[in-house]
């Protein structure tokens, strides 16, 4: 018996991080109706911008999350030009900075429930790359985007 708990003691951690998923990552996943329509990877800190033009002022909109322990957490919002329907407290912090308005944000989401814009431009971005919406569904449709942790075929 004494052997097996020495032995027991010396293997388990090798097993817990065998049991690891080491090929997971996070994935922004993009659905409607219960259905998903695409899991977008995104790099290592989680990040991705949802972006899209105002309605009223026409002018990009940079909302920046960080997908962290399962939810989606707003950390700042990025603007050129102040107009209606556009924040006026500073809630974390105000900065100009390279003629953009930036506001320290601190929200977090388990979802985010979005109306896909007719208005061009309406997606996130991640590593530079832009997804428009409206790759997975139509202009003037709901979707729901939150994160969750996939296991990766071929990812290292």
């Amino acid at each position: 018996m004494r052997r097996f708990v020495i032995i027991f003691i010396l293997l388990f951690p090798l097993s817990s991080l065998l049991a690891q998923n080491t090929n997971g990552v996070t994935a922004l996943c993009v659905s409607q109706a219960g259905k998903t329509l695409a899991e977008l990877i995104l790099p290592e800190n989680g990040e991705f911008i949802l972006t899209y033009t105002h309605s009223i002022h026409k002018r990009p909109v940079y909302e920046y999350y960080r997908a962290e322990s399962g939810m989606l957490h707003l950390y700042e919002l990025r603007y050129d030009t102040t107009s209606t329907g556009m924040p006026s407290d500073s809630e974390g912090g105000f900065r100009i900075e390279n003629g953009f308005f930036v506001l320290t944000m601190n929200r977090w989401f388990i979802m985010l429930p979005i109306f896909i814009s007719p208005i061009p431009g309406h997606g996130v971005i991640i590593n530079e790359r832009l997804y428009p919406f409206t790759t997975w569904a139509q202009e003037e449709t709901a979707i729901e985007l939150s994160c969750n942790s996939v296991t990766h075929k071929g990812f290292p």
